[in-house]
């Protein structure tokens, strides 16, 4: 009987120890897995410096105030932002830009060089770079740059624009515009790029396919907004195809979408003397006297016009 009773007594207890262990596991295991999810999120969260913080918020207001035009407030605070965190690539580089906007370019290709060694293999970085250097007039630094950017990722088409732009620059037409094919291979609607590529067919005394590159560039201009230039070189493309009253009209166009240019002028002028109008290109020619009065070319074509209107009107009276 007493063996009896301690059986039932321990088997009693066992039941209980059993729904008291699964209880136990019932709470411990969403804490356990609460703490191990958070000190899994703890590891993933990457601890932000102080300076580095500092240089971010120094960088923001930064880019605020190139933004608002203020570039004398942005170079302040991006240089403390560089000044704080000499690491952050961006820092430098918004630096650089605000720096390039002020007209202190020395310095701007110095901070942009200085995220090239921070990031030696950012091809736009490198093809930024070698834009300010070409302005500058570090031509072959510039080349490069253009080249290394090329190597890194030969899809950029920014860089196969650097390289063009610095043939062009050269007066190596050839090679110029083969690499600004090459860009709008990768970028078709880029219209900077298109117009050169008509400027350098234009140059190599290829009208047509200049003529052609022109009206695709016009074709995407909203009508109004078509660019100066690109009229201009549309007038000069058809005066060369012997099409003046066309080129009359493209250089017009021209004077309405822009400041007025003595250069532009004079060559409305001649169009206007090729197409029959002497009259006109007499105004023109004086337009283009009233911008600059010492624009020779002007001076030249209004002689020879009243020279012409003399002698007409001598004709005339002898009859």
């Amino acid at each position: 009987m007493h063996l009896v009773r301690i059986t039932q007594r321990v088997n009693l207890f066992g039941r209980h120890a059993t729904q008291w262990t699964v209880g136990l596991w019932l709470i411990a295991c969403p804490v356990a897995i609460w703490l191990a999810s958070g000190c899994m999120s703890m590891r993933h969260q990457k601890i932000v410096p102080e300076s580095v913080a500092a240089c971010r918020q120094l960088a923001r207001d930064g880019i605020s105030a190139m933004e608002l035009g203020n570039y004398s407030q942005a170079c302040t605070l991006l240089g403390s932002a560089v000044e704080t965190s000499p690491t952050d690539i961006d820092a430098r580089r918004q630096l650089a830009e605000a720096l390039w906007l002020m007209g202190r370019q020395q310095e701007a290709v110095v901070h942009m060089e200085a995220a090239v060694r921070l990031d030696p293999t950012h091809a736009p970085t490198l093809v930024r770079v070698g834009e300010m250097l070409r302005v500058s007039g570090s031509g072959t630094r510039a080349l490069e740059r253009a080249e290394q950017a090329i190597r890194l990722e030969p899809t950029l088409a920014g860089a196969w624009k650097l390289r063009g732009r610095i043939f062009h620059q050269r007066n190596d037409l050839p090679r110029g515009l083969a690499d600004l094919q090459q860009a709008l291979h990768y970028a078709p609607q880029e219209a900077q790029v298109l117009l050169e590529v008509a400027e350098i067919q234009y140059q190599l005394q290829r009208p047509q396919r200049s003529l052609a590159t022109l009206h695709h560039l016009l074709d995407q201009s909203s009508p109004g907004s078509e660019p100066q230039r690109a009229l201009w070189l549309e007038g000069l493309v058809y005066g060369k195809l012997a099409r003046p009253h066309d080129a009359m009209k493209s250089l017009l166009a021209a004077t309405q979408h822009g400041p007025a240019q003595a250069d532009l002028l004079y060559a409305l002028a001649q169009a206007e003397v090729a197409a029959g109008f002497p009259n006109k290109a007499a105004q023109s020619a004086r337009r283009a006297l009233a911008v600059d009065r010492q624009h020779q070319a002007s001076r030249t074509l209004l002689a020879q016009l009243n020279v012409r209107g003399d002698t007409a009107a001598g004709t005339a009276l002898r009859r």
